[in-house]
């Protein structure tokens, strides 16, 4: 059995600017470096064999706290990033919604009915992410795995693990910055064990 640890990277400076990021970056917040030194203390005694992060500068840096003092082999993954938001990226949610606010509406509130223009469907998204699992859990298939990844990318995880429909993506609880969601890969099974865990926090 391959157990995922999957962590949502720390807040960053747009996420408290409420900017979306998409393929685009900011760095971490003191709140973000914080949060994640607290999961990277939770986290240390898991025998990770690996750990895996999406090239995104926000997901290396939460990476770097997590497995600081530790001697792991570590990879970087595209297909781990967050979904892209085409021209929405660099924008604020205020911006957003002054010019295209029906589309952002579907988006956040009825994703069943968003029709990718510019950017990412949630299919893709759900596709790239589930097959890196899958490969990873080939390479690993009885080890604990570190993974740190994106918002969206682990709503995306969730939802086919759980095999819902895309409306139900937006499911509490909410994945926030250094959550922690718990997944395990049996043979052709899948399991969640935890969903967007932030007890390190509290």
């Amino acid at each position: 059995m391959t157990t995922f640890y999957l962590v949502r990277h720390g807040e960053t400076v747009w996420n408290k600017e409420h900017r979306l990021q998409g393929w685009l970056d900011s760095p971490l917040s003191e709140n973000g470096i914080l949060h994640a030194k607290k999961l990277g203390e939770q986290l240390k005694n898991i025998p990770f064999t690996a750990a895996y992060s999406s090239t995104s500068g926000r997901a290396k840096e939460t990476l770097h706290y997590l497995t600081a003092g530790r001697k792991l082999a570590i990879h970087y993954e595209d297909d781990l990033r967050e979904i892209f938001l085409g021209n929405w990226q660099g924008k604020t949610v205020e911006n957003i919604m002054a010019i295209n606010r029906f589309d952002y509406e579907l988006y956040t509130n009825y994703p069943a009915q968003f029709v990718a223009t510019h950017t990412e469907s949630f299919g893709e998204v759900t596709e790239r992410a589930m097959y890196t699992l899958k490969n990873i859990a080939q390479r690993y298939p009885h080890e604990h795995i570190l993974i740190v990844s994106h918002g969206v990318t682990i709503k995306c995880i969730i939802n086919a693990i759980l095999e819902r429909g895309i409306d139900q993506l937006w499911t509490a609880p909410h994945i926030e910055g250094t959550s922690m969601t718990i997944v395990e890969r049996t043979e052709e099974s899948w399991h969640v064990k935890v969903i967007g865990s932030t007890q390190h926090l509290q």
